[in-house]
């Protein structure tokens, strides 16, 4: 039995390699949709918590396995800190906002923002079921913006809606740098494309804002803003046609 399974491990291992001797990766288009799952770190947790991000990003992979793509984010999220502190200024003694009719009124306070970024890519295909798969490294840059979004249902606080919210809002942006390591799956049949990645972000903010309503005060300095989290990527390959002598190729 010991001897059974050495003898299938071996002409396992062999067909793995000889199959990617045979074989070579392919140039491609590569459209891919995307969901993260993010968190906050630095300046920027002072203000949000976890948070998710749906975008989409266009690249091109050479036959040498390296991918040049821009990918853009819109991030969205409930958990925004500290906003006692933020609307002090129009809050009752008992922490309720009242609406322009006196009574108390309602309002949602979420987490906006986008992503963007020009990344270059390499996917090293040791040990990978085949040639355009495998263990991929990605740096990237690009720009982040978030701002605080304030949602009235009834329409009827004026203090944070129209340009009164831009007193209130904090958004910020600025130049962001963008790391990440993932495994990228190519299917030789095209029909299961995917990537799984850890991304870190590290940006360097400033307050668009000049002037806060919650503090009286100019706004000045740069912020720090970290994020990072895992991203699940649907990839869709447009590969071209190519001919060959004795090599095998994904094509159309």
């Amino acid at each position: 039995m010991k001897r059974f399974i050495i003898l299938f491990t071996l002409l396992a291992t062999a067909s793995i390699v000889y199959g990617q001797r045979s074989q070579k990766a392919a140039s491609a288009w590569l459209i891919q949709p995307s969901y993260s799952y993010l968190f906050s770190g630095g300046d920027m947790e002072n203000r949000f918590g976890d948070f998710m991000g749906v975008g989409l990003g266009v690249g091109y992979k050479t036959a040498n396995n390296w991918i040049v793509s821009v990918d853009a984010q819109f991030t969205f999220g409930n958990n925004v800190k500290n906003v006692g502190p933020l609307l002090n200024t129009m809050l009752t003694k008992k922490g309720n906002i009242l609406n322009e009719t006196g009574n108390y009124g309602d309002i949602d306070v979420n987490q906006r923002g986008w992503l963007g970024s020009l990344d270059v890519s390499k996917t090293f295909n040791f040990l990978s079921v085949n040639p355009n798969s495998g263990i991929n490294l990605l740096f990237g840059a690009g720009g982040l913006w978030h701002y605080i979004n304030f949602n009235t249902p009834g329409k009827d606080i004026p203090q944070v809606m129209g340009e009164y919210d831009k007193g209130y809002d904090e958004m910020s942006g600025g130049f962001m740098l963008k790391q990440s390591i993932g495994y990228v799956y190519l299917s030789r049949n095209r029909r299961v494309n995917f990537k799984i990645s850890f991304e870190i972000m590290e940006a360097f903010t400033t307050n668009y804002r000049k002037f806060s309503y919650s503090t009286g005060k100019p706004v000045t300095g740069t912020m720090n803003d970290f994020i990072y989290g895992f991203k699940a990527q649907w990839i869709l390959p447009i590969y071209g046609t190519q001919s060959t002598g004795g090599n095998h190729y994904y094509y159309d």
